[in-house]
């Protein structure tokens, strides 16, 4: 994964889809991905990353892609990754990202509890952002966390 990191010296770049599913990516490769946040041009990112043992630390490193300076639609599966609700509070930094218009978070299978489900609402805070799309099947969020997110 850290080597694919290296499409982001691709001056042009604008769309990039990247599926590695069940690729053992881990949370080192979870952090060199994040390189791509230096792609000049880069508007449309989809990081397919269930199943690669990312945790906390991995999905906590993918947040740093808020610093992308054209990103304007973000997708990221991370369905079955041992993420907790540091992971998700983690990600909530992406309210940050000045361009991001459309965020897709697939978080299916973690463990994020009510506490994940409180993190993730402080996305509704970002500049930009008009599409939120959220899969939290099987995460343990009950009565509390729903209303956490409405």
């Amino acid at each position: 994964a850290q080597a694919l990191a290296a499409l982001k010296d691709a001056a042009s770049l604008q769309t990039l889809v990247l599926d590695l599913e069940l690729n053992n990516v881990g949370a080192p490769g979870a952090q060199g991905l994040v390189a791509l946040r230096q792609a000049p041009a880069l508007r449309t990112l989809t990081l397919d990353l269930a199943r690669n043992r990312l945790g906390d630390v991995g999905v906590q490193a993918l947040a740093e892609l808020k610093d992308a300076p054209a990103l304007q639609t973000l997708t990221l599966n991370l369905a079955v990754n041992q993420v907790t609700c540091l992971g998700a509070q983690g990600l909530a930094a992406l309210n940050e990202a000045p361009m991001l218009q459309t965020l897709t978070l697939n978080l299916e299978f973690n463990r994020l509890g009510v506490a994940g489900a409180r993190g993730l609402a402080a996305l509704r805070h970002a500049p930009a952002l008009h599409t939120l799309t959220l899969d939290l099947m099987s995460n343990h969020l009950g009565n509390a966390g729903a209303e956490a997110l409405a």
